[in-house]
């Protein structure tokens, strides 16, 4: 029997590259839970990317929360829509969690910090077997993974330190820290599933 009634959530982080959505996946599937999104796609960092001249974290993380805006606007109405951004974020992982879950991404690892039966993991990998594993699964050309890997990097960390205060490269924030450079999916999804049922009494 669980040892609890909340409903169990993992919440994911990865870097670029880590096998995230896969793996999410597949621990859906073997826990018979839902599986929610990120945010933010691959395809959405870089084609703010590609607009932007100056190419810094921090004015493509003020593009993420402002939208469409120009990427002159004002100070203060950059940290208006960054506030706006946590904001409705938040409501999107609390309501997302009431019923149970894989969160991916989405700061769920501190917005979820204090909730019980929660599973914070963190999928990370060395930056050339990351950039090779996204390259084979995006049919993309290994240059093209690169600069990926090299913006979209630095962009969610900016993000969630410029909604959150919070760094999600932070050991503290997790329970466990997986290096997925030499696993496959399913070894990957394993190691989560034995740690999840651990954490929810589960035999």
């Amino acid at each position: 029997m669980p040892a609890t009634e909340t409903p169990l959530v993992i919440t994911l982080w990865e870097t670029y590259g880590s096998n995230m959505e896969a793996v999410a996946a597949r621990v859906g599937e073997l826990l018979g839970i839902p599986v929610h999104a990120q945010g933010l796609t691959s395809e959405d960092i870089e084609k703010l990317a590609a607009e932007d001249p100056t190419g810094r974290a921090a004015e493509l993380a003020r593009r993420i929360a402002i939208g469409e805006a120009p990427i002159d606007v004002t100070s203060a109405a950059a940290e208006s829509a960054l506030t706006e951004l946590a904001r409705k974020n938040t409501e999107v992982v609390l309501e997302r969690a009431a019923g149970g879950g894989v969160i991916q991404g989405r700061n769920g690892a501190f917005i979820l910090r204090d909730r019980p039966n929660t599973l914070h993991v963190k999928l990370d990998g060395i930056a050339e077997k990351r950039i090779e594993r996204a390259a084979r699964l995006g049919d993309l050309a290994l240059e093209h993974a690169a600069a990926r890997q090299q913006v979209e990097d630095e962009v969610r960390v900016e993000t969630s330190l410029q909604t959150f205060q919070w760094d999600p490269r932070d050991i503290e924030s997790y329970d466990a820290i997986l290096n997925t450079s030499f696993q496959d999916t399913e070894e990957t999804a394993a190691f989560i599933v034995a740690m999840a049922r651990v954490k929810a009494g589960i035999d």
